[in-house]
C-alpha cells in the first residue's frame, strides 16, 4: 500500500512540476510576443500542444555535441536578420530557436536543422544571402512536449531524449521516433523538447 501511495505521489508530483515549467514557458512567450500554441492538452509529465503555421530560418549543422552546433550556426540565422537577405533589411525574429535532431536506433545523430522563428506579421521574408540558410514554413501540428527550466549540456540533453522517447512509448503515444525538436526561450535554461504527434 505504502509503496503505490509512493508511486502516486511521485506521478503527481511529476505532472504538477511538467505544469509548472510549461506555464513558464507560456508566461514568457506572453510577455515576449513569442510562438504560442493554440491548443493545449495538459494532462500528464508532457504536454500536447498544437502549434499554427509558423515562417522559420533554418541552416543545417554537424557536430557530435547538439549545443556547440546549435550555438556557432545561430549566428548564419542572426545574421540574415540583419540585412543579411536580398532585400537588404531587418527581418524580425522571436524565440523560440533551436534545432530538429535525427534519432535513428534511438540514437541521436550528428546532423541537426538549426532554426529560429521569423515573426508572424512578416509576409514573404526575403531570402537569404547566404546559400546554407533557407526560409521553411511549418504546417499547423500537434507535440508531445516537455519543459525545463534550468539549464543542460550535450550529455544531458540526449539523456533527456532518451528518457521522453521511452515515457512516450511506454505510454502507447503515437508520434514520429525520428526526428525530435529542442527549442530554447531564453539563455538560462527554459526549454521544451518535442515530439511530433502522428495521429
Amino acid at each position: 500500500m505504502l509503496r503505490i501511495f509512493l508511486t502516486v505521489s511521485v506521478l503527481f508530483w511529476n505532472q504538477l512540476a511538467a505544469q509548472e515549467q510549461l506555464k513558464s514557458v507560456i508566461d514568457f512567450c506572453q510577455d515576449a510576443d513569442c510562438l504560442e500554441p493554440v491548443a493545449a492538452i495538459l494532462d500528464k509529465n508532457y504536454n500536447e500542444l498544437e502549434f499554427d503555421f509558423r515562417q522559420l530560418v533554418q541552416t543545417d549543422a554537424y557536430g557530435e555535441d547538439m549545443k556547440d552546433a546549435v550555438d556557432s550556426n545561430l549566428m548564419k540565422l542572426f545574421n540574415y536578420s540583419r540585412c543579411g537577405n536580398v532585400a537588404g533589411t531587418i527581418v524580425p525574429l522571436s524565440a523560440p530557436w533551436g534545432a530538429r535532431g535525427y534519432l535513428e536506433n534511438g540514437t541521436i545523430q550528428e546532423i541537426f536543422k538549426v532554426f529560429t522563428l521569423i515573426v508572424p506579421q512578416v509576409n514573404n521574408p526575403p531570402e537569404p544571402l547566404d546559400p546554407t540558410v533557407e526560409i521553411g514554413i511549418g504546417p499547423p501540428v500537434w507535440f508531445y512536449t516537455r519543459a525545463f527550466d534550468h539549464s543542460v549540456d550535450a550529455a544531458e540533453v540526449k539523456e533527456l531524449v532518451t528518457q521522453f522517447l521511452g515515457d512516450l512509448e511506454k505510454d502507447n503515444q503515437p508520434f514520429n521516433r525520428t526526428t525530435f525538436v529542442i527549442a530554447a526561450f531564453n539563455t538560462h535554461g527554459l526549454m521544451e523538447i518535442g515530439f511530433e504527434k502522428t495521429e
